[in-house]
């Protein structure tokens, strides 16, 4: 009964990712075509297009996976996802092992994004919030700040080998990552965000009349 459950648990967690991933693509793609720059060769509406369309999906995937991501490690018999937790369970078997790897990974991440934060956050009250970001196994980390905008946090080595934090601003309206350096420009930032989008809802809502 109980593996009944994890399958289907894992059924459904697959296919929200589905929807979410082509709900956002689809709203990426409405974006990028509605609000291409007057002046882009028409050669290049189709590439602008493209390129809206997958920032929507990333954006609103991962905005999803925070919901989902307890479902999804019930569904994978994974550890819960709790920050402070030092030790666990002795696994079984190599996949046990590895799922708590797994978990310890997106952890990590989580955790060095919101260390590092100090860099674009020296108030310490909002992006070093550890439980606020979402860690992933590849080593990048998301934090969800609005429907259709969320933060994300990658590490990269610069000319001279020393490791990087970057964060970036992604949002629907526009597809091209926004490098942010201060919490100022992230307020600035998200102000935009908060007025194109919605002149976007009174457009849309003056067309359907």
């Amino acid at each position: 009964m109980n593996t009944l459950v994890r399958r289907t648990a894992a059924a459904l967690t697959d296919a929200a990712d589905a929807v979410t991933m082509l709900a956002g693509a689809a709203t990426g793609a409405w974006a990028g075509y509605t609000y291409a720059p007057a002046g882009l060769d028409a050669a290049l509406h189709l590439p602008f297009t493209g390129a809206a369309a997958l920032a929507g999906a990333f954006a609103v995937n991962a905005a999803a996976d925070l919901i989902l991501a307890p479902a999804r490690r019930y569904a994978q018999n994974l550890p819960a996802y709790a920050y402070g937790q030092e030790h666990g369970a002795v696994p079984g078997d190599l996949d046990e092992a590895l799922g708590q790897v797994a978990v310890a990974t997106e952890d990590d991440a989580a955790r060095r994004a919101a260390q590092a934060a100090y860099r674009i956050d020296l108030s310490k009250s909002l992006l070093s919030n550890a439980d606020r970001w979402r860690g992933y196994t590849t080593g990048d980390a998301t934090f969800y700040l609005a429907p259709g905008a969320v933060l994300h946090h990658h590490r990269e080595e610069d000319q001279y080998g020393v490791l990087q934090h970057h964060y970036l601003l992604l949002t629907v309206e526009d597809p091209t990552p926004v490098p942010i350096t201060n919490i100022g420009q992230l307020h600035h930032e998200l102000t935009l965000h908060a007025r194109e989008t919605a002149e976007a809802t009174v457009e849309a809502a003056s067309n359907a009349v």
